[in-house]
């Protein structure tokens, strides 16, 4: 929150050796004239304050600060000008304009949900187990039992069920006879219920602990299988339709990372390829790249062969030109102007004496 005593705080002046207004009003005047002097009013606020202090107020809902509306005691309403409050009326105004309205309780929340960078669904379920997990522990014989579904028979049936699968050539009559006269003891029967219950409930935990047993084969069975067929995956061709096409090579870093993918699960069980399938968004284009992911790096490997293989030819065409020029120029020296040969006279051939 803004520290709006710097806010109100009066801008810093240089001191002046003349009187303000307010030690003038508050001096005795002695005017020799006698005339009266009108009491001065405070100077409005500066532009600056207003720049601030008027624009908090705004977008905090105070339309015009210089008509901020009181109520009386008496329920009148009056309009004031926010400027001429004192300070400590100013501050109560800012101190409501920016309170959220919040308890001291529900700040903790939010200050508690931003250190841990936790949502608050996430805090609660956090919470929810945590308590179900202490409960439990200090209540041992509250665990929830495992349900049988041989549970969901009663003594008569499963003694019935037993008989009949020790005496398959017994009619319903004679089964019904057999029930009746093992219950004339009403204890020894129970106790034969109770015995032939556990026995069936042996045959579910030794089912349900195979099946579990399966699973988990299945899924080392499987973990294998990705693992050498990531061995196996060591390059992806760029164009599939050229046999004599460069590859992308692999390494370990992505076959740990598409492993990652496939077979580590969240604390739902579930892994993020399992995730994906599950969004119609990401299956759909999951479904782009394993169909038209091969013709794209096809069309985009002959692209670029095609463009380097004209910048070659390119390349050549320029060499060639070069060597040709380099070969056939000739270079023209101009002949040298010949002299005429001198002669050489004496200052008798001139004369006409010879």
């Amino acid at each position: 929150m803004n520290d709006f005593d710097a806010l109100l705080e009066d801008p810093v002046t240089e001191p002046s050796s003349e009187p303000t207004n307010q030690e003038l009003e508050n001096e005795p005047i002695n005017d020799p004239t006698n005339d009266p002097i009108e009491p001065t009013n405070d100077p409005e606020p500066s532009n600056e304050d207003e720049s601030y202090i008027y624009s908090f107020l705004k977008e905090r809902g105070i339309k015009d600060p210089s008509k901020i509306e009181f109520i009386n005691e008496d329920d009148s309403t009056e309009e004031i000008d926010f400027n001429t409050l004192s300070k400590e009326e100013q501050l109560e105004i800012l101190r409501n304009v920016t309170d959220p309205g919040l308890t001291e309780n529900e700040i903790n929340t939010i200050n508690y949900l931003r250190q841990n960078n936790a949502t608050l669904e996430q805090v609660v379920d956090y919470f929810a187990q945590k308590r179900l997990d202490d409960y439990l522990k200090e209540n041992p014989d509250k665990v929830h039992q495992k349900v049988y579904s041989i549970d969901d028979y009663t003594d008569d049936d499963l003694y019935i069920y037993d008989l009949k699968q020790r005496y398959p050539d017994f009619t319903d009559e004679e089964l019904t006879a057999e029930l009746d006269k093992a219950k004339e003891d009403e204890e020894i029967f129970k106790r034969k219920a109770e015995m032939i219950r556990t026995a069936f409930k042996e045959q579910e935990d030794q089912a349900e602990q195979a099946r579990i047993e399966q699973e988990q084969q299945q899924v080392e069975d499987l973990r294998n299988n990705l693992m050498n067929a990531a061995g196996r995956f060591n390059e992806i061709q760029l164009d599939y339709t050229d046999d004599e096409s460069d590859s992308l090579i692999i390494d370990d870093e992505d076959k740990n990372e598409m492993m990652s993918y496939i077979l580590d699960q969240d604390s739902e069980g579930k892994s993020q390829l399992v995730r994906d399938l599950e969004d119609p968004d990401r299956l759909i284009e999951l479904a782009w790249f394993a169909t038209q992911g091969p013709k794209m790096m096809s069309e985009l490997s002959k692209h670029w062969k095609k463009q380097l293989s004209d910048l070659r030819a390119e390349n050549k065409k320029l060499q060639a030109k070069s060597d040709k020029n380099s070969k056939t120029s000739t270079f023209v020296v101009p002949p040298t102007k010949k002299e005429e040969p001198k002669t050489y006279q004496s200052a008798w051939d001139n004369s006409g004496l010879i």
